[in-house]
């Protein structure tokens, strides 16, 4: 285990929270909208596009954090 490795791991896991809270508060103030129109433009204008982007992050950070542990994998035996 390198320390780098875990290292980036927490800040993955820090990012990846970060954007769960982050759409969190997204939702929470699309509710607290007066009117049912209201709700409607905040949903189709903030929330979805910045849904979009902070889901695309977590996912995008999650690949990275794979792939960085899976360097150090043993290659496959090639069977002749």
């Amino acid at each position: 285990m390198n320390l780098l490795q875990l290292g980036f791991s927490l800040l993955g896991l820090l990012w990846c929270a970060g954007s769960v809270a982050a759409l969190a508060a997204l939702l929470t103030w699309r509710e607290r909208a007066a009117t049912f129109v209201a709700r409607t433009q905040r949903l189709l204008m903030v929330v979805l596009p910045c849904a979009a982007l902070l889901l695309g992050s977590v996912l995008w950070t999650l690949l990275h954090v794979m792939l960085l542990w899976g360097q150090n994998e043993p290659q496959p035996i090639a069977i002749r």
